[in-house]
C-alpha cells in the first residue's frame, strides 16, 4: 500500500479572503503536480481531504489525474493540529493507496510518525504543493514504512 502525503497548495491570506482558496500560484502548482503525477501514471483508490478550501481545491485537482472520474471526500482528523491517529487507523485499515491532502504540521507529523514512529520523528521538508509517497513495508505499524520519493512544484519543469 502507498500513501501520498499532500500539503495543500499555496491559498490566499485570511486577510483578503477567510475562506484561504488557493492563490493563483497555488492552482498553476496543483495543476503541474496533477499533469505530473498522471504522465507517470500514478493512481490511488482514494483522495482525501480536510474539509478546508484550500486542501478541498489541491484534492480536486489531483484528483482528476490519480482518481479519474471520482470527487475526493472530506475526512475528519487532517486539519493542521488534528492527532495523526485518525489518518494512522484509516491507513491500517485501507484496502488500496490513498492519497490525503491537508496541512500542515500535520502532514510533517503524519510523515514523521509513519517513517519514525514518533511524531516528533524524522522530518520531511514540506512547502506548498509538495507530494511525499511512503510505501508500507510491513503490518502497517508505526515506523513499518519507507520514502518512496518526494516532489515539490518548483521541482517539476
Amino acid at each position: 500500500m502507498k500513501l501520498y502525503l499532500v500539503q495543500h497548495g499555496d491559498a490566499l491570506p485570511k486577510d483578503a479572503d477567510p475562506e484561504r482558496p488557493l492563490s493563483a500560484k497555488g492552482r498553476a502548482d496543483a495543476a503541474k503536480m496533477a499533469a505530473f503525477l498522471q504522465s507517470a501514471e500514478v493512481s490511488v483508490d482514494e483522495v482525501v481531504h480536510s474539509g478546508k478550501t484550500r486542501a478541498e481545491e489541491t484534492a480536486t485537482l489531483l484528483a482528476q489525474a490519480v482518481w479519474p472520474g471520482h470527487k475526493p471526500l472530506k475526512m475528519d482528523g487532517l486539519a493542521p493540529n488534528d492527532s495523526t491517529d485518525h489518518l494512522a487507523h484509516a491507513t491500517g485499515a485501507a484496502g488500496g493507496d490513498v492519497m490525503a491532502v491537508g496541512h500542515m504540521p500535520f502532514m510533517g507529523r503524519m510523515a514523521a510518525r509513519c517513517l519514525s514512529g514518533s511524531e516528533e520523528g524524522t522530518q520531511v521538508a514540506f512547502e506548498p504543493g509538495t507530494v511525499v509517497c511512503l510505501e508500507r513495508t510491513g503490518d502497517g505499524a508505526q515506523g513499518d514504512w519507507a520514502l518512496c520519493w518526494m516532489l515539490r512544484p518548483s521541482m517539476i519543469p
